[in-house]
């Protein structure tokens, strides 16, 4: 294997280390067309392929540089010769292939008597390629292809490719599972929408980890990863199963029921947040024009807790939670706590 230049081996380096930082497939293509390749190895012209066997039709190539219209032209006619291509055919019978050249395989002579040659690659002036696969699966390549009209692609050239490839082959693969991922979690959440739940997921110091759905807008979460203090302190409280009781939860969005569920991992919780959405000939919540905090004091004033204990459970003073209260009696035209809670719930 010939030895890269201290410039050559840094470079590649650099291009290693900013691969893994690309979070859209897009945008690792882009990259890699327009700034990686041509600097790590000069070429004419360098593809990026998806490569369906089964259903050419379905086979996608961007070519860079892009203003070539003999390809565009010629396009049609490679998908129905990718057969003859001797580095797709091997690449499809191997499970892990790595760099090759056309030039492995065939003399110039066999590659110039094609179809593929004589119909696509001449008027192209394709004479010599080498390309690098970064992901294989029965009936599908997708690799890269750098071309050249005239000499061969250099061992330093195939050593650099045998390099990058590996880190190649890790970032598809991760972007794959990426983005299966993100479309699973894009279904949850219209599904969640559809049954106005949400989920929240935190840690015993009930930091928010991850959620899902309008969860942290129901219950009014405006701190970065900090659950408010009523739902909070209702986690801190003792239960005979090591499980809180539900909570009910009035917010300017309504009613919400919270379910504390265990998981596996014994250092998070899941909550999952119901949304009350039954229909009723009552006021909603949201028309009493009541305050995120008042909604809160209503909720555990509901919970037959104190003045003073209401200002623990949300860092208040008991003053504070009086001004509230009698807010609270002015604006829901009544005069007693109990009364508050009924006009709450309807």
């Amino acid at each position: 294997m010939p030895r890269l230049t201290q410039n050559e081996f840094e470079l590649l380096l650099d291009c290693i280390r900013e691969l893994h930082t690309h979070r859209s497939l897009t945008g690792l293509r882009a990259w890699l067309l327009d700034q990686i390749l041509p600097k790590l190895i000069p070429s004419d012209w360098i593809s990026y392929n998806e490569v369906d066997l089964r259903n050419p039709e379905n086979t996608l190539s961007i070519l860079k540089p892009e203003a070539n219209v003999i390809f565009e032209q010629l396009f049609p006619r490679f998908k129905e010769v990718l057969h003859q291509h001797p580095l797709i055919t091997r690449q499809m019978q191997l499970a892990d292939f790595p760099v090759h050249k056309i030039s492995d395989f065939l003399t110039q002579q066999a590659y110039h008597e094609l179809e593929l040659y004589r119909d696509v690659y001449q008027p192209m002036g394709v004479e010599y390629q080498i390309a690098a696969t970064v992901r294989l699966d029965p009936d599908h390549v997708t690799a890269f292809a750098l071309s050249r009209q005239r000499d061969d692609y250099t061992e330093r050239d195939r050593t650099i490719l045998e390099m990058l490839r590996p880190h190649l082959v890790v970032a598809f693969n991760n972007l794959a599972l990426s983005n299966a991922q993100q479309a699973l979690l894009d279904g949850h959440e219209l599904a969640l929408r559809e049954l106005a739940s949400a989920t929240i997921i935190v840690n015993l110091q009930n930091r928010i980890l991850y959620h899902t759905g309008a969860g942290l807008q129901w219950i009014g979460a405006t701190s970065p990863g900090v659950l408010p203090a009523a739902v909070s302190d209702w986690l801190h409280q003792p239960a005979a199963n090591g499980t809180p009781a539900n909570l009910r939860f009035i917010s300017p969005e309504g009613e919400i029921l919270i379910r504390a569920v265990p998981t596996h991992n014994r250092e998070q919780r899941l909550l999952v947040l119901t949304k009350n959405v039954a229909p009723t000939s009552a006021p909603s919540v949201r028309s009493l024009g009541l305050s995120p905090r008042e909604l809160e004091v209503g909720h555990w004033i509901g919970e037959g807790k104190t003045n003073a204990e209401i200002a623990r459970i949300l860092n208040i003073s008991p003053r504070t939670v009086q001004k509230h209260v009698e807010h609270m009696f002015e604006k829901l035209g009544v005069s007693t706590r109990v009364a508050i809670v009924t006009r709450l719930l309807g």
